[in-house]
């Protein structure tokens, strides 16, 4: 890639989209036309406005078009061709539109296989192949049926190795994009947020952009560095150049009412809703700032926002979908569980045991509610390193759990894989992510079971 290119690249990863698209808008060389649509990407994943959608729809078109014309295929166009393929998968995902997503993995899968098979030694394309390992790879058991009848096969562990191997490349821009899907599979997927935000430390202030400062805010949050994220998302909020990360104002509300800093979450939360023109994270939104006023002590103004969130947005990103349970209710949540949750997934743990070792969990009104205080008590243990403490309590959730429709036991099985996982105990850590895998009726389902499923294809690959 010329060093104009780079250039342009940059200011792609940096929202400075309109003149990343001027740099390259006179040519129609693959470079170019990737560049281009990656600019168009980012903007419709970021705003999800409709407004652009058929616009940039229609630009996706004409590319494809345009390319599919050339003759004879080389390598570039090949890989040109799956990566457009690849980036209007995640655009129609984040529409809604799952059948043209799924389309377009399908087509991206087959250019990839074309590409390695034709060229065997065209290193760029093993981005997009470790791309598409990572999440083929960490389908949920209950989508295998469709990877089967589109004759795709993903390994986690094959789409890190790929990953990992062009993190030296000499072309700098394949090795930062390839290092920013590694650490977004690590800490989202492998969940292992440690190391990549350790990675992403060391990069000099110079190589950040606001993605990549996006992404470190998001794994801070994953690792429970709630004070980390927030100078990461502050550093985001005052950058004036390029296109707002509306989420990042999301992210703030998380950080302030993981603090117990209600006003400042409310702010965060409103502004969010004020700038962002899409439906996703709307239910789970209302929902926090209702839980800001609850347990501010403002009943009143929470159920309010809890009537609001009820007919807000879509239930299609986990988060909402939980949120949207939670909405439903008829009770608002126990204020002191509540406060233990966001306190210990703040990294905020002193003020977590102090509300712990306060608390009878005898006392506590329901059999859901004390089966989630012996959760949030593990989940503290493990956080703090008391391990043996936390697998009890872990297999206590587990056992008090029972049927029941509630993510503690699940999760508490995921963990307890993780455990000894660590340990170099692999059947037993296959024993529980195969039993997290067993629950039908959760919440977060989907997310735990692709967990689980990665865990398990790693250890596999490790034998």
């Amino acid at each position: 890639m010329q060093p104009e290119d780079q250039s342009a690249y940059r200011k792609a990863l940096n929202l400075q989209l309109d003149e990343a698209r001027l740099a390259v808008h006179q040519r129609n060389d693959p470079e170019a036309i990737y560049l281009a649509s990656l600019s168009d990407a980012l903007e419709l994943l970021i705003t999800e406005e409709d407004a652009l959608f058929d616009r940039y729809e229609s630009n996706y078109e004409n590319r494809l078009h345009f390319l599919s014309k050339a003759s004879p295929k080389t390598p570039e166009t090949l890989f040109t061709i799956a990566e457009l393929r690849l980036q209007w998968a995640f655009i129609y995902l984040k529409f809604g539109q799952e059948f043209d997503a799924a389309w377009n993995i399908r087509q991206s899968y087959s250019l990839v296989q074309d590409c390695k098979n034709k060229y065997p030694r065209f290193l760029p394309v093993k981005k997009t192949a470790g791309l598409l390992n990572v999440m083929l790879g960490s389908v949920p058991d209950k989508y295998e049926w469709v990877l089967n009848l589109l004759a795709m096969r993903g390994s986690v562990e094959k789409g890190v190795q790929e990953l990992t191997s062009l993190q030296a490349n000499t072309n700098p821009v394949l090795a930062m994009e390839a290092s920013l899907i590694l650490y977004l599979a690590q800490g989202l997927i492998l969940q292992k947020p440690q190391p990549a935000l350790a990675a992403l430390a060391q990069w000099p202030d110079e190589k950040h952009t606001k993605l990549s400062l996006f992404l470190s805010g998001v794994l801070a949050i994953k690792n429970a560095e709630s004070e980390k994220a927030l100078e990461f998302l502050n550093a985001i909020t005052s950058m004036t150049e390029g296109l707002k990360i509306t989420y990042a104002d999301y992210l703030l509300g998380e950080v302030y009412l993981h603090k117990g800093e209600y006003q400042s979450a409310l702010a965060a939360y409103q502004n969010f809703l004020k700038l962002y023109s899409g439906e996703n994270f709307l239910k789970d939104t209302y929902y926090k700032i209702a839980i800001c006023h609850w347990l501010a002590g403002d009943e009143r103004t929470a159920w309010e926002f809890i009537k609001e969130g009820r007919t807000s947005g879509r239930e299609y990103a986990e988060a909402d979908r939980h949120a949207a349970r939670e909405l439903s209710a008829k009770e608002l949540p126990n204020p002191l569980l509540v406060k233990i949750r966001y306190a210990t997934d703040g990294g905020y743990y002193n003020t977590a045991e102090q509300l712990i070792d306060a608390t009878n969990p005898e006392e506590l009104p329901t059999e859901k509610e004390q089966t989630e205080f012996i959760y949030r008590k593990a989940r503290l243990y493990n956080k703090v390193n008391r391990i043996e403490e936390c697998r009890q309590l872990y297999l206590k959730t587990i056992s008090m759990n029972k049927d029941n429709p509630w993510y503690y036991a699940p999760n508490a099985c995921l963990q307890l894989g993780y455990l000894y996982r660590d340990e170099g105990d692999d059947k037993q850590a296959t024993v529980y992510f195969k039993k997290a895998l067993s629950y039908t009726r959760h919440e977060y389902k989907n997310s735990i079971d692709s967990k689980a499923k990665s865990a398990l294809d790693q250890l596999r690959k490790e034998k």
